[in-house]
């Protein structure tokens, strides 16, 4: 009887030291220009590291010397790089999976959108990898994505710390074990957003504080 309490306690005791030495990550909060965490019911320029690296903020395109340009001139559909670097480009939502999660934190998944005052103009600004599953090289964004659908894997992103003052955006559709960096491939003289391309786009958020008709309803 003593031997079989002996074994359990020793059991127990090896038990409680492999949850000990195992610590929980700790998910870190991304934080905009200004030091403040980025929130879901806030609405974000994504605008490069750098300013002046070939271009401004994110946007809908395709833009040429900053003007739209394609078929459909009012809901273009490319996810681009503005060409004018002092253009912030067009603010975006974070949208976690988790649908009670206000604050947004690094390498969880989250579906980007495009803000636009009226949301009846555009049905479609949700972000997503066109063509995923495939073997596009590149692979480039758009916004035929769709929110809040967990088994649209294509419209799901994470946000990652590349150094101390810049973020990268990434797309992990299997795991953390497999990300893909977003960045920047030029097409036709537009810099597109794109996976599979070598020019990784580092980014930083600038809060958009001006009231628009989607941010009061």
């Amino acid at each position: 009887m003593k031997i079989i309490v002996l074994l359990i306690s020793l059991v127990l005791a090896f038990s409680s030291s492999c949850a000990t030495t195992t610590p929980n990550p700790v998910l870190q909060v991304v934080r905009d220009i200004d030091g403040e965490i980025l929130r879901s019911n806030t609405r974000y320029f994504v605008v490069p590291a750098i300013i002046g690296a070939s271009g401004g903020g994110v946007t809908r395109g395709p833009t040429i010397n900053g003007a739209r340009h394609d078929s459909n001139f009012v809901c273009p559909f490319q996810v681009v790089q503005s060409p004018i670097y002092v253009n912030k480009g067009t603010p975006v939502y974070f949208k976690p999976k988790a649908p009670k999660q206000e604050e947004i934190t690094e390498s969880t998944d989250v579906n980007i959108e495009f803000y636009l005052d009226n949301p009846t103009v555009c049905k479609k600004n949700v972000w997503e990898v066109e063509g995923f599953p495939g073997h596009e090289i590149p692979m480039f964004l758009s916004t035929n994505g769709q929110a809040g659908n967990p088994l649209n894997v294509a419209s799901w992103f994470q946000i990652k710390k590349a150094n101390d003052f810049s973020y990268k955006l990434v797309f992990c559709p299997y795991g953390e074990h497999i990300c893909s960096d977003i960045g920047i491939e030029v097409v036709d003289g537009q810099r597109r957003l794109a996976l599979r391309t070598e020019n990784t786009f580092y980014v930083v958020f600038i809060k958009d504080t001006i009231i628009g008709i989607k941010s009061i309803i």
